[in-house]
């Protein structure tokens, strides 16, 4: 199978590596252009781009996907695989491949459709979750299903932990299912557009946490938006990143963000329990724990997180 792969984040990598360790030759990588990044905003490459330099791999970068096809044409590539690119590929790039264009996606779609399913089964506390290869159309995760493969969510998975699972389940999935849809011996099948539910485009104010939810949603939400875009809260006017809560099985008669102490540390009541906070970062420091963090608290009994 001879193919491209259009990606930015590291999702791919395990994929491509599996792949081309099953002999299936990849002609180019396509990625978003080098971004500014940090105080300095030096131009940074997307991590694609970097391993694929890594491994001698042809790589194309355009503003608009439009622009590298040209490129595609001359390599006549069996499969556009995509992955995490970070652009809505037009029908006119979709269909340029004999086989058309498959899209690796994070949930058991039709559920989780767009930007952000790992994040989503996460705060919305979801059992279990999955890789999902489809047939890209026009329309966002809309094509037909070519397979499926379903893993369990466990109560310690976060984002990164999960997010590295599905990036290894979809290497697998990919090197069992594609060279068999390539040769036409599995097909896809229509979605039930019906049940389609949908994710966005996550912003840092998606972060800040709302106190007055349960202790559940709001571990849920320190799970699933960090390290991006990242959990907060303000505390006496100045902004907190919580990176780590456990919940406790206590109900004070307090308001929902009070800080109270708490035998292993700092506590923060919520709408039903409490949860106590593990790891923060004050603003302008480093990350500490939630105890290091209470030892520098003053006036204790007055402070509540907002």
């Amino acid at each position: 199978m001879k193919f491209i792969f259009a990606g930015t984040t590291e999702f791919g990598i395990p994929t491509l590596e599996k792949l081309m360790q099953d002999g299936h030759e990849l002609l180019l990588c396509i990625t978003q252009p080098d971004k500014p990044v940090g105080r300095k905003q030096q131009l940074s490459p997307s991590p694609i781009k970097v391993w694929a330099q890594g491994q001698n791999i042809r790589v194309s970068q355009p503003a608009k996907i439009m622009d590298a096809g040209p490129e595609i044409s001359e390599l006549k590539p069996d499969l556009l695989l995509v992955a995490a690119y970070g652009q809505i590929i037009p029908k006119e790039i979709l269909d340029l491949p004999e086989k058309g264009s498959v899209n690796i996606h994070g949930s058991i779609l039709p559920k989780y459709r767009g930007a952000s399913p790992i994040q989503a089964a996460l705060i919305n506390g979801e059992t279990s979750t999955g890789i999902t290869l489809i047939v890209m159309d026009e329309k966002m995760d809309h094509g037909p299903i070519i397979a499926t493969k379903e893993i369990t969510i466990t109560a310690d998975d976060d984002f990164s932990s999960l997010y590295k699972k599905l990036s290894q389940l979809a290497a697998l999935v990919c090197a069992d299912i594609l060279p068999e849809y390539t040769q036409g011996i599995i097909k896809a099948n229509p979605q039930n557009h019906d049940s389609a539910t949908y994710t966005k485009l996550l912003t840092k104010a998606d972060g800040q946490i709302d106190w007055t939810h349960t202790a559940l949603e709001i571990s849920n939400h320190i799970r699933g938006y960090n390290p991006e875009p990242g959990t907060w809260t303000t505390l006496d006017g100045k902004l907190i990143k919580i990176l780590g809560v456990k919940i406790l099985n206590e109900s004070k008669i307090e308001l929902p963000g009070k800080l109270y102490r708490h035998a292993d540390g700092l506590a923060v009541k919520s709408q039903d329990n409490s949860l106590l906070i593990t790891k923060v970062q004050p603003e302008g420091k480093n990350p500490m724990s939630g105890r290091d963090f209470l030892n520098g608290i003053k006036n204790l009994d007055r402070m509540h997180f907002v």
